[in-house]
């Protein structure tokens, strides 16, 4: 990661200064404590969102292929903080011992499952067959994410992020009952288009986790344009003259990601300062402060936290917003109200949308 001066920073790079002053805040609102975050199905390194835990969280990336292992160790020895980050080879199931895997074209499409698109003919209109094929098959040996875990000697996950194409809940129940106690947030991909099991569809991994104490927070949708005649943009610029990422053409949803966080509830009942602390981190990771704000409020209330240390950590949230998030044209004040007015009627339709925590180019978002 190239550094520019702080005196410059803080103007030419403000996300990047945010995130870095906050840090300290964030260690503080922690407690020193440690934070674990997984992600299964890591390439290519992590998501925007979780650059919030760079330099907090002991990060486990876990991918079967060497060379997104290595792309992987790459982008950690580049990093500011490649000793919180830590590279598992590893092809993630519910169950151990050997699996064919399905190797897609585009390595991201790689999956347990072959994609059927037989039974799903509608959908199968959607796909680019440059993205599956050839898909090559391989045999594998699978190994659980208790196994894993176990074998790291990590007592617990905080916060899980998965996507392996339809075998994410089979992934997350391979946790085991001691994890998935300890486990306080989620992030799952699910698939709309059919073409996985059914046990890998959305009504199960949300039947699933309710049934673990779990509420859904978020969704984060990526859509797909319908090709015309297997040329993708065609209907837009042969058909309805205009340009193939248009507003005007609607696009089909074709999958997303849902957010996961363990109920509030269930938190304040267990009384455990510490896990408490940790759901907070998990909540900014995410964008969610006012419900950070709101957790340590009630256990204040609960005197799980004194008043003096409840009121200290209401504070830390408050400043973590600020120094992370606050941005000039984002101020509440008559000009800047104005100001968003006026862009809300120019931008264009087809600009990429904010989506709470992280930018999606459109239609996803």
């Amino acid at each position: 990661m190239k550094v520019l001066p702080k005196s410059f920073e803080r103007y030419l790079s403000p996300g990047r200064y945010g995130l870095r002053v906050a840090r300290n805040y964030v260690q503080e609102l922690l407690g020193n404590q440690r934070l674990v975050a997984v992600d299964v199905g890591a390439a290519h390194g992590i998501l925007p969102h979780w650059h919030a835990l760079h330099g907090i969280a002991c990060i486990y990336q876990i991918e079967p292929r060497d060379e997104a292992c290595a792309e992987l160790g790459r982008i950690n020895a580049a990093s500011s903080h490649p000793e919180f980050y830590r590279v598992v080879r590893a092809a993630v199931a519910g169950t151990e011992g050997p699996r064919t895997l399905y190797v897609s074209n585009a390595p991201t499409g790689t999956s347990l499952f072959p994609p059927d698109f037989s039974a799903v003919a509608d959908a199968g209109a959607y796909l680019s067959e440059d993205y599956f094929f050839p898909i090559v098959e391989q045999t594998i040996e699978t190994r659980t994410l208790r196994s894993i875990l176990d074998e790291l000697s990590e007592a617990r996950a905080d916060l899980i992020k998965l996507d392996i194409q339809g075998a994410e809940l089979e992934a997350l129940q391979g946790l085991g009952d001691n994890y998935l106690n300890e486990l306080l947030g989620g992030e799952l991909e699910i698939g709309m288009t059919g073409i996985y099991p059914e046990a890998a569809n959305f009504g199960a991994c949300q039947e699933f986790m309710i049934s673990r104490g779990f509420d859904l927070f978020d969704v984060r949708v990526a859509r797909a344009h319908l090709p015309y005649r297997g040329q993708q943009g065609a209907f837009q610029t042969e058909i309805f003259s205009t340009y193939g990422n248009s507003p005007t053409i609607s696009a089909r949803i074709w999958e997303f990601d849902a957010v996961y966080f363990r109920r509030r509830s269930l938190l304040l009942a267990e009384r455990n300062a510490e896990k408490i602390r940790r759901m907070a981190v998990c909540y900014l990771t995410y964008n969610f402060f006012a419900e950070a704000f709101n957790l340590i409020e009630g256990a204040g209330e609960l005197k799980i936290f004194s008043e003096a240390e409840a009121s200290h950590l209401r504070k830390l949230i408050v400043e973590i917003h600020r120094v992370r998030e606050s941005r000039p044209w984002l101020g509440n004040n008559r000009f800047w109200r104005s100001m968003r007015r006026i862009g809300e009627r120019v931008a264009p339709r087809s600009s990429p949308r904010w989506c709470q925590y992280m930018y999606q180019n459109y239609p996803s978002g």
